[in-house]
């Protein structure tokens, strides 16, 4: 089986399932769950280098200040989030080292064994990164969750601030 179609098996069996049973919405590869102050949002990143062959991918976690409101048709822009983070802030480092692992994430090789990669990624999501990920549901959770992750904690309580600063503006106007 070419990689490209692995990726694509993994997206249809495993990746959009737990999505929707989790009342995400989405656009192409970007995933999103507004809440009234924040949206958790989830990409499926292929590296440029990427062939039908051999797939180089990452799984970026973040939260978008201010949500992703349901009128807005626009998809959300990975550089616009507060937080995002790869699937290794997610994963317990004794699991984030495998035979689909490299430095930036996943990589699938067409020789890779399909039942072998979709249940690596299948534990990776159910058991740790949508759990986790979901458990986010007001900003004090999003903010003892990243509270010991650099440079994501201070760019969130920024945006907080700033989000904060700018609903005080137009209730004065």
């Amino acid at each position: 089986m070419k990689a490209i179609e692995l990726l694509q098996k993994m997206e249809n069996q495993v990746l959009k399932p737990l999505m929707l049973k989790n009342n995400f919405q989405n656009d192409g590869e970007i995933w999103w769950k507004s809440t009234e102050d924040f949206s958790l949002v989830l990409t499926l990143q292929k590296y440029w280098w990427s062939t039908e062959d051999k797939i180089d991918f990452r799984i970026n976690l973040g939260l978008m200040i201010p949500p992703i409101k349901e009128s807005n048709k626009k998809r959300p822009e990975i550089t616009e989030l507060a937080v995002c983070v790869s699937q290794d802030c997610y994963l317990p480092e004794d699991i984030q080292f495998h035979k689909f692992k490299n430095s930036i994430g996943y990589c699938i090789k067409n020789e890779d064994d399909m039942e072998e990669f979709l249940t690596v990624v299948q534990r990776d999501f159910e058991k740790y990164i949508i759990p986790q990920f979901v458990k986010q549901q007001t900003l004090e959770d999003c903010v003892e969750f990243y509270k010991d992750v650099p440079f994501w904690n201070q760019r969130l309580d920024r945006f907080i601030q700033e989000h904060k600063f700018k609903l005080m503006n137009n209730l004065a106007s």
